[in-house]
């Protein structure tokens, strides 16, 4: 069964991962801006997840972001079919999903090019690979021990990794929110990089916008998953807790849960 809502779709199926089970919660709210131009999917048949965060005039970043959670799952799909390996199948899928926003943000003037970040997670065989592209983030949660599993795309992260800002000061940049590196970027080449990691029982997985991420802290994520075991209820708290915090955009997370396969 297929779910469509509001930019955001939902698949159920087949929710078994190779001696793990798994539990999802998902949630995306406009917040303060006027509209939506978040997306994100959750494909359990595929065991692909997707969190998009658009940007561009009008309403060119939600067509953006809704091409990236559209086109990316069928071509992953499409490349497993074609036996690519999994971080295989994620890089051409970003490859062509970029290409196809470019194409269709050239009708647009030369500033306000339409463009989409990705953060996407996809476990095959017992592994969960992750890619992304600007600064929508992934986290690995294990034990009270908190991972960033992705680098920004910012120019103000670029500053910190050649040692012009401290992470402090690049927090506070006005560059923090500038990407060199996202969906729809005409010099993208091949900027995308695949990590992978052996999910354990107990694991939570954050795939989550900056809406969200920005506004949010250590504590909430290391300590979430004892107070919020149900992953729904965790990612309903971190996005009223960004919200409370004050928000100012769109804001989005899905939450991923693994655990040990009941029998």
């Amino acid at each position: 069964m297929k779910t469509l809502g509001n930019r955001n779709w939902v698949e159920t199926g087949a929710s078994r991962m190779p001696e793990l089970g798994l539990r999802v919660g998902s949630r995306s709210i406009q917040g303060a801006r006027s509209n939506n131009e978040d997306n994100f999917v959750v494909d359990l048949r595929q065991r692909l997840f997707v969190v998009a965060d658009g940007m561009g005039g009008q309403d060119r970043g939600e067509v953006a972001s809704g091409m990236a959670v559209e086109m990316l799952p069928r071509a992953v799909h499409d490349h497993i079919e074609e036996n690519d390996s999994a971080d295989a199948a994620l890089l051409n899928a970003m490859r062509e999903t970029n290409a196809a926003i470019v194409e269709a943000g050239r009708t647009q003037p030369e500033g306000r090019r339409m463009g989409t970040t990705a953060v996407v997670a996809f476990q095959k065989n017992g592994q969960v690979y992750i890619t992304n592209l600007g600064d929508s983030r992934a986290y690995l949660i294990r034990n009270f021990d908190v991972r960033q599993l992705t680098v920004d795309h910012s120019v103000a992260q670029a500053l910190v990794a050649t040692g012009a800002l401290t992470p402090e000061e690049a927090r506070f940049s006005p560059y923090q929110h500038v990407l060199h590196k996202f969906l729809g970027c005409v010099d993208l080449q091949n900027a995308t990089e695949v990590h992978s990691f052996t999910p354990e029982p107990g694991d939570r997985l954050l795939l989550g916008t900056d809406g969200l991420t920005n506004h949010i802290s250590q504590e909430d994520l290391r300590d979430g998953p004892k107070l919020y075991p149900d992953p729904q209820n965790w990612i309903d708290y971190l996005v009223q807790k960004a919200l409370a915090s004050g928000s100012r955009d769109n804001i989005t997370g899905v939450v991923i849960a693994f655990d040990e396969e009941s029998h």
